[in-house]
């Protein structure tokens, strides 16, 4: 380069530079090809395989007429059988009804117009259920609480104890896990709590009224340190807990931060839901968990009430084939209406780096700070372990046809999980040789410690694009 002239040396350093540039972009916004987003399409992540399922042409997605079995109306007469005026009272009976039901029948609620200040608590059952609003508009039909994880046990039983007077063992169960701890934490904030399978909601609200107070707006509330994560305030409104073959029509799910929790568990360690046509809103991490979720011409929208923002948080694990997909959606904000957040970071989500106690990723300005793989997650400073199950959590969102607001920062969309500098950090990783080259940066043997055979051929992409618009 240094025989040409300076003009030219510098017209193709330019070039260099925007090619240098356009590199970047592309490696933090990872854009698949059409060959690659096939494999995500809606017929290979919830139709095929041996537990095959097809949401769409289910009644409730072709808007077939339902007969209820139970009716909840606030204004009803209550029979205690059939018509109920609180919603957990008729779940109760239905629990009770079904205690030794054979087959797999599926039973119909009808919920009439208002709003119904109270907890859902969903057990496994023999049968399926199905919730569904009359009215003409979901918000018109409100399922609503407020909790947040700071609430004690003891304030969470005074609130809601009644409502789960003689209930069944297993309800009872879910209540007493909550209502024994010193704080609630984020999975005893659930408004909505299902782990029956085949649940079915249609033309609903669930909502968690939780409001952050102004402090926290303002400082973010959700900032780690080296001393770990200080994030105290989720609030979750629907909590789908290993309720495989999970089905939302129309439905709003409405809170801040943690608003819709979707994991599996020991019964279903593949936990699938499918939100069609429906709404979820929020400010940080506000879809997360570990289970695998299709989201089909839905809206997405980010609040913009605190500096920084993120859409999705998976955990999905590293050998589970799908974590969330969204197809045809519409990504929105509030920000353009609020002038005090406007100039805020929205991302479209991190990777959550569940149940770790510490990182191996990066140094902690704690003088000996070491976190080394291990059989548990343990930290006492300075030093630490970190398991083979939590290095997997490695969290997996693709985004496809769809529609992605200009609040979205255009360049890198995917953040890293907290702070460089802070226990709980990650670094953002796009695929499957991100992840393995994290883990030989950390000095972790992927074969060795993790069992792994080799890497991933091809590889397999945990964050991209494919055919989305944007303003």
């Amino acid at each position: 380069m240094k025989f040409l002239k300076p003009t030219l040396r510098t017209a193709l350093r330019l070039i260099l530079c925007l090619y240098a540039a356009s590199a970047v972009a592309d490696d933090a916004r990872p854009q698949l090809s059409a060959e690659q987003a096939a494999a995500y399409s809606y017929t290979n992540v919830l139709t095929a395989g041996a537990h095959s399922w097809d949401p769409l042409s289910d009644k409730l997605a072709t808007d077939t007429a339902f007969k209820p079995d139970y009716i909840v109306d606030q204004s009803a007469t209550e029979n205690g059988s059939t018509s109920f005026r609180t919603l957990q009272s008729c779940i109760n009976r239905i629990v009770a009804d079904t205690e030794h039901a054979t087959g797999r029948r599926r039973v119909y609620i009808m919920l009439k117009p208002g709003t119904y200040n109270e907890l859902l608590y969903l057990p496994h059952l023999p049968v399926a259920l199905t919730l569904y609003g009359i009215g003409t508009d979901p918000e018109q039909t409100r399922i609503a609480a407020n909790l947040d994880a700071t609430v004690t046990g003891a304030a969470y039983l005074q609130q809601f104890e009644k409502q789960f007077t003689g209930v069944d063992e297993q309800t009872r169960a879910m209540v007493t896990s909550v209502a024994n701890r010193p704080y609630i934490g984020t999975d005893g904030t659930a408004v909505a709590w299902i782990q029956d399978e085949g649940f079915q909601a249609k033309n609903i609200t669930i909502q968690n009224t939780y409001s952050m107070p102004a402090d926290c707006l303002r400082s973010g509330c959700h900032e780690g340190n080296s001393k770990g994560s200080v994030v105290h305030h989720q609030a979750v409104a629907l909590m789908l807990d290993g309720a495989d073959q999970s089905q939302f029509e129309q439905v709003r799910l409405l809170g801040r931060q943690d608003t819709l929790y979707m994991k599996t568990s020991a019964r279903n360690p593949l936990a699938r839901s499918f939100f069609d046509k429906s709404y979820v809103e929020g400010d940080v991490d506000f879809i997360f968990g570990d289970a695998t979720a299709y989201f089909y011409q839905s809206e997405i929208k980010s609040l913009a009430d605190r500096p920084t923002s993120y859409m999705a948080a998976p955990s999905t694990n590293y050998q589970t084939q799908f974590g969330f997909v969204f197809n045809k959606c519409r990504f929105t904000s509030d920000a353009a209406n609020d002038v005090t957040h406007a100039d805020g970071k929205f991302y479209l989500g991190r990777q959550w780096f569940h149940n770790q106690k510490c990182t191996p990723y990066a140094p902690v300005n704690v003088a000996g700070y070491s976190c080394k793989p291990g059989l548990t997650d343990h930290y006492s400073e300075p030093t630490g372990t970190i398991s083979k199950s939590v290095l997997e959590t490695v969290g997996k969102v693709i985004i496809m046809n769809s529609h992605i607001g200009p609040h979205i920062d255009t360049q890198h969309p995917w953040s890293d999980w907290n702070k460089v500098g802070t226990l709980p950090y990650r670094p953002a990783q796009t695929n499957s040789d991100a992840y393995w080259q994290n883990l030989l940066n950390a000095q972790i043997d992927p074969i060795a410690f993790m069992g792994y055979t080799a890497r991933k051929k091809p590889v397999e992409w945990f964050l991209a694009e494919f055919n989305n618009s944007s303003d």
